[in-house]
């Protein structure tokens, strides 16, 4: 399944609101739609990164419909883990040299 790297930011005088937001969402997550699993979450002094994975993009852009501040900036970005090396990975990068190769 594909992992993402969602990066959410908002300014500074949303974070009271990001924070209650936050609160939210984390008491629903044993509620989240099958076939997407949270992984981590990392806060920084402009907001969170997630880390995810699901079916696509477009299942987390909906389950960030109710919290708007976190869906406003949020940045998704499909992601591959490198090391430990992982399939997904290898694949990926064959993929890429097959590209090179025919140019």
């Amino acid at each position: 399944m594909p992992m993402y790297l969602i990066t959410h930011r908002w300014p500074e005088e949303k974070t009271l609101d990001a924070m209650k937001e936050a609160a939210e969402f984390f008491s629903n997550l044993t509620k989240l739609p099958e076939g997407i699993e949270f992984l981590a979450s990392y806060n920084t002094n402009f907001g969170a990164y997630t880390m995810w994975k699901a079916p696509n993009k477009e299942a987390l852009e909906k389950i960030m419909e109710n919290f708007p501040i976190f869906k406003k900036e949020a940045e998704i970005t499909e992601i591959v883990q490198s090391y430990p090396p992982t399939v997904e990975y290898t694949v990926r990068m064959w993929k890429m040299m097959l590209s090179l190769a025919e140019k």
